[in-house]
């Protein structure tokens, strides 16, 4: 499914159709008439480019922030397991880039690299399907089939639990290394090669309407660093952000990783998952630079989970479950900077907001059994205190709250916060478009402060 302007342009410089939004020299403009009658399943596993950067040209606001602390995820992983990362692929050459993180043996006779890689303390997991003749549907794990891939995604998802998840696929005939930014829920897709030859059911999502996009929560600024720092020649690393995965098995695969993120999203989580997202690999890549270009990508997204997960803040710890609300998985509230009343540096941070709705802090010395408490849940105790000012979350669901404790209900009385003090806090949230009461809440955060 082609969206966009008619004016498509069409070359063949290898063996296959490719599709682009630029209009180079030496190439054929068409009309969609044409464009219907010339272009294979191969070029919709490209996508379709649009404004692309090598340079974030805004904070990306879906990250978590550094040292949020552990959570259940790493206290699990610490006692049962390293944390594992999921890599998947499609054509050639972006299989064949991730074979030595295979651990299957029929795969990689070679054997397993990804157990502790490169000592950094995460195991990392590689599954992608087999081409005898370099296209096609393929053979094994993750076929170029909507019901197979949406089979094999979750079953592999569900069994490894992983912290991260990067999919990958075959870009167009030149030398990018493109991240998708990104990620649709469509109702129709491009026909695979097996009926029924749309996904069963379409949209895949439910939760969220036809058309939704769900972002890539990749570290993207950190990844194009890392890989440009490699000085791998030639290749050209961007961030895509109007265009799209092309409607066809790779935004597929793309969605399953960022939609699995999703629904992970709450570092409570046993399955806790930081980050998913999309890299079209330009097929002119040689398949040394894909290998190094993945290393490179692996070791940003490591360095990136490693902040996350590196609790700076002091004492801190969660306590009470979110709620999913009208706009996919509940807010979080996390923390940054310090719990130094002298420093009074402290942000309190609200992610998976409901976007651009109303809410604010309120916070008590006591914890309890959650109740219901509008459409979520409460788990702070009476008496109850509030921060203010008033926040309202941006376009993609993050809000920011200074805490002030020179000011307010936190400077005096009641609600003091002084040193060696425990203090709970959650995040009330408007939620009209839910239904129900209007309202729900954030998950519960607990601070225990210092001098």
């Amino acid at each position: 499914m082609l969206q966009g302007s008619c004016d498509i342009v069409v070359r063949e410089p290898m063996q296959t159709t490719i599709l682009e939004m630029k209009h180079p020299v030496g190439v054929w403009v068409l009309s969609c008439a044409a464009l219907l009658l010339l272009v294979p399943k191969a070029a919709a596993q490209r996508g379709l480019s649009g404004q692309q950067y090598d340079t974030m040209p805004f904070q990306q606001p879906n990250l978590y922030p550094a040292g949020i602390g552990p959570g259940g995820r790493l206290e699990f992983a610490g006692s049962e397991a390293r944390p594992k990362i999921l890599l998947t692929g499609y054509w050639p050459l972006s299989n064949h880039m991730l074979r030595a993180f295979n651990a299957d043996p029929a795969q990689n006779s070679t054997g397993w690299v990804g157990s502790n890689w490169e000592g950094r303390g995460y195991d990392v997991y590689a599954y992608f399907a087999e081409f005898a003749g370099g296209g096609g549907q393929g053979s094994g794990d993750l076929q170029v089939d909507y019901q197979d891939t949406s089979e094999d995604f979750w079953r592999i998802a569900d069994e490894l639990k992983p912290i991260a998840v990067i999919t990958f696929s075959r870009g167009f005939a030149n030398k990018k290394w493109e991240l998708e930014w990104n990620n649709r829920n469509l109702a129709v897709w491009m026909d695979d090669f097996t009926p029924p030859l749309q996904p069963t059911p379409a949209p895949p999502d439910g939760s969220v309407p036809a058309g939704h996009i769900r972002n890539s929560t990749l570290p993207l600024q950190k990844i194009v660093d890392a890989v440009n720092a490699a000085t791998l020649q030639n290749i050209d690393t961007v961030i895509d952000f109007a265009g799209n995965g092309g409607g066809y098995l790779s935004e597929f695969i793309a969605y399953q990783g960022v939609w699995y993120q999703a629904e992970h999203a709450d570092p409570q989580d046993p399955a806790w998952c930081i980050a998913a997202g999309h890299v079209h690999v330009g097929s002119m890549i040689s398949l040394n630079k894909d290998i190094r270009a993945t290393h490179q990508t692996l070791r940003a997204l490591i360095r990136y989970i490693d902040e996350v997960t590196d609790s700076s803040t002091g004492d801190l710890s969660w306590f009470c479950p979110t709620t999913p609300h009208s706009a996919g998985a509940g807010a979080v509230l996390t923390a940054i900077g310090s719990q130094s009343i002298t420093a009074n540096d402290l942000e309190l941070k609200v992610i998976k907001h409901v976007p651009g709705t109303f809410g604010l802090v309120f916070y008590g010395a006591g914890s309890q059994a959650s109740v219901p408490f509008g459409d979520g849940q409460r788990c702070v105790s009476a008496p109850l205190f509030r921060i203010s000012p008033v926040a309202q979350a941006d376009a993609l669901g993050v809000a920011d709250i200074a805490v002030d404790f020179t000011s307010g209900r936190l400077s005096g009385g009641a609600g003091q916060v002084s040193p060696g003090s425990l203090w709970h806090f959650q995040y009330w949230m408007r939620d009209q478009a839910a239904g129900g009461a209007g309202f729900t809440a954030s998950s519960g955060l607990s601070l225990t402060f210092t001098p």
